[in-house]
């Protein structure tokens, strides 16, 4: 995840670059379409495009936010009580192609999220900073367990999960401690040193619950540990927040 010491960082080197310069255009989508899922269906799924177009499968307004804003569900507050209940398909291709597989690209994606949120949900937010327990993402004493990616020619990041079970194609570590921090309800800070992009899945027992086999799998951080060799130490540091003002469900189409 990009940690706050990170993004403040970000931002004010942005600013010191800037400086005496308009801020850059928000990207704008030429295309959306937003439509309710079943309310059975379960799952989510995200695929995002080259070109910085992604389609969401079952994606709630919150998932939403977290994607725009870059934050996990314990750092969005307010809003309706459909907030995480509604559930969409959601496709969405941009003005101008812009390269999403990278940090800059994945704040770009961001900001054209919250455009589109801003237009379809009516959706009014205000950022608030809290004092939080977080977790740090290291390499285990095994070191890394992780298959970098093989295909050059596939530039897509894609990824999926349900409960106790995720896989991922072209991650790298920043955009797996985001994953975790979602997964985990804390802040997850990478500081694994670990540069590139890998493919991996993990498995793990939500609760200690049997698996379907009758065995009692692995807790999270022990199959974290085991399948991938890192792990994650606690701490404490400031954390950005959303607080949702107002939102509208956004019309089929």
């Amino acid at each position: 995840m990009r940690t706050m010491h990170w993004t403040v960082a970000l931002v004010l080197l942005r600013s010191f670059l800037l400086q005496g310069q308009e801020a850059p255009a928000r990207p704008r989508f030429a295309v959306v379409s937003i439509k309710p899922t079943p309310a059975i269906k379960n799952g989510k799924t995200f695929h995002l495009a080259p070109d910085g177009g992604f389609r969401a499968g079952n994606y709630s307004l919150k998932d939403l936010i977290r994607l725009g804003w870059d934050v996990r569900n314990f750092q969005i507050s307010g809003g309706p009580g459909w907030l995480d209940t509604e559930k969409y398909n959601v496709e969405v291709k941009p003005e101008a192609p812009f390269a999403a597989h990278s940090t800059e690209g994945f704040k770009l994606l961001g900001e054209m999220v919250q455009s589109v949120l801003e237009d379809r949900f009516q959706l009014k937010v205000h950022r608030q900073t809290k004092e939080m327990s977080v977790y740090y993402l290291v390499v285990g004493t095994g070191g890394p367990k992780l298959k970098r990616t093989g295909d050059a020619t596939d530039t897509s990041t894609r990824m999926g999960d349900s409960e106790g079970h995720m896989w991922a194609i072209k991650f790298d570590m920043p955009l797996l401690a985001r994953y975790l921090g979602g997964e985990l309800e804390r802040a997850v800070i990478d500081r694994t040193g670990l540069d590139g992009v890998y493919d991996f899945e993990l498995k793990w027992s939500p609760d200690q619950k049997p698996t379907s086999t009758g065995d009692i799998g692995p807790s999270f951080s022990t199959a974290l540990r085991e399948q991938l060799g890192l792990k994650l130490e606690s701490g404490k540091g400031p954390v950005e927040t959303i607080v949702v003002d107002y939102a509208e469900k956004a019309s089929p189409n």
